[in-house]
């Protein structure tokens, strides 16, 4: 597939192990301590192509994922990783209909992974209540030029907010146990919930109205460490992504009444 001018690529340094996420524009030149590249090089080439730096420097091309729009767009707030999106996209059960509520859109690194999976049959409805935050996921989100509907609404809840409509919801927000009834009543019979919390002290206050509401179905967090994949040096890396947060997952129950 060749590069049309406006399309985003990655260039990757197989020598630094490092990529970048720019855009084919014939205008525009990259600079990296690896050196510059002229961007209207890019147009017109395919995939998997290497382009050379004036340092004489190769980095090759490739499409850029889910994983690349999130990590490399504009992020002015603290984005979910994507060793945790991933578990949290596999856990809700998200595919290509869901019907998906989120409250905490942030910079849209959740959002963009959710939109790269739904079809044109698939809804977002996500709420963020800072606006130069809501301005900024959309155009960080635009970039994926989504199939799915996508609403942005402001502050949570809203006289907007359907009952008995999403198959999931999604939380991440510092007070969730404030929302957990109303996100309840937005959710389907059975739907699941995540929440993201990034202290022991939250999970705490979350427990009573979390156990009211839903049933448990699984509390985590995940690790992940990298791998030097060099001959005769194979061994783990000095550093790693350890803790970034609390993911709680459940499902919603039938209230008494």
């Amino acid at each position: 597939m060749k590069i049309r001018e406006g399309d985003y690529v990655i260039l990757y340094s197989n020598i630094k192990k490092r990529y970048w996420l720019v855009k084919a524009d014939p205008n525009k030149t990259f600079s990296t301590d690896l050196g510059n590249i002229n961007l209207k090089e890019l147009v017109g080439r395919e995939y998997g192509d290497t382009v050379v730096t004036h340092l004489g420097k190769p980095l090759t091309t490739f499409p850029p994922g889910p994983r690349e729009y999130s990590m490399k767009g504009r992020r002015p707030t603290q984005i979910i990783y994507p060793k945790d999106i991933g578990y949290i996209i596999h856990t809700l059960g998200v595919r290509h209909n869901t019907r998906f509520l989120e409250i905490g859109t942030g910079s849209g690194a959740l959002t963009i992974s959710v939109a790269w999976i739904l079809s044109k049959e698939g809804r977002i409805t996500t709420y963020e209540s800072r606006e130069e935050f809501r301005r900024q996921a959309m155009e960080n989100i635009g970039r994926i030029k989504p199939e799915c509907e996508i609403e942005y609404r402001g502050r949570f809840p809203d006289d907007k907010l359907e009952k008995d409509y999403y198959d999931v919801a999604f939380i991440d927000i510092d007070t969730p146990w404030e929302v957990l009834d109303r996100v309840h009543a937005s959710l389907i019979p059975g739907g699941r919930i995540g929440i993201l919390v990034p202290t022991y002290n939250q999970l705490e206050k979350l427990h009573d109205s979390f156990h009211k509401h839903f049933i448990q179905y699984e509390t985590v967090e995940t690790m992940i460490r990298n791998i030097q994949f060099k001959k005769g040096r194979l061994r783990p890396d000095f550093r790693m992504i350890g803790y970034t947060a609390i993911l709680v997952f459940g499902i919603k129950k039938r209230l008494s009444s």
